[in-house]
């Protein structure tokens, strides 16, 4: 949750994570291997529930790992 930052902003720190983590090293991965993100972002919809909320940012995770990982993916 990022109180007080539009969904652009979300975004964006969504995009840094993921390629800060994409460009990282983890020891004792076996060789070719790399870690990745894939992060489904949502901004609150008027009079909507948190779990509303939860649920429509899940899809879009879950859209994002369909469209082949790695991604950042907003919800409509």
């Amino acid at each position: 949750m990022l109180p007080d930052t539009d969904l652009q902003g979300a975004i964006n720190s969504a995009e840094r994570i993921r390629r800060a983590v994409e460009a990282s090293a983890f020891p004792g991965l076996p060789a070719g291997r790399q870690v990745t993100v894939t992060a489904g972002v949502a901004r609150s919809a008027p009079n909507e529930s948190s779990s509303g909320l939860l649920a429509r940012a899940d899809r879009a995770l879950y859209d994002g790992k369909a469209a082949g990982r790695n991604t950042v993916v907003a919800a409509g």
